[in-house]
């Protein structure tokens, strides 16, 4: 009888476990290019030049990009604005390597001469 009743509470676990929806993989990163100084709302904009202009790329809070050159971005950031609403951080290397840089939301940043053309990864 004991025998039974595990059979039964186990079927049970296993089909409530095959009925649950499998956990929704990672959104892709909502990167979108811009040109001149146009940072769209809402993101965390890299440029290419000093003073915020020569393009460049926006990404929005939540989103990752482990290697800008993928992008055709990498080691081509001069200057930054943050309008995400969070904190994000930028690295020397890719994959979040190297020297780590906080970017504040609601600041508008050039890059110091020393760092200039040196980010390889972000995160918002």
């Amino acid at each position: 009888m004991r025998r039974i009743a595990r059979l039964a509470a186990a079927a049970a676990l296993t089909s409530g476990l095959a009925a649950m929806p499998a956990p929704a993989s990672a959104a892709p990163t909502a990167l979108s290019h811009f040109t001149g100084s146009h940072c769209p709302s809402k993101s965390l904009c890299l440029y290419r030049d000093h003073d915020f202009s020569g393009g460049g790329i926006a990404i929005r809070a939540g989103d990752h990009i482990g290697f800008l050159g993928e992008h055709g971005v990498n080691d081509r950031m001069s200057s930054w604005s943050n309008d995400s609403g969070a904190t994000c951080t930028w690295w020397s290397d890719a994959h979040q390597r190297g020297v780590p840089h906080l970017m504040y939301h609601g600041y508008r940043v050039n890059v110091r001469a020393a760092e200039n053309d040196t980010a390889s990864s972000v995160h918002c």
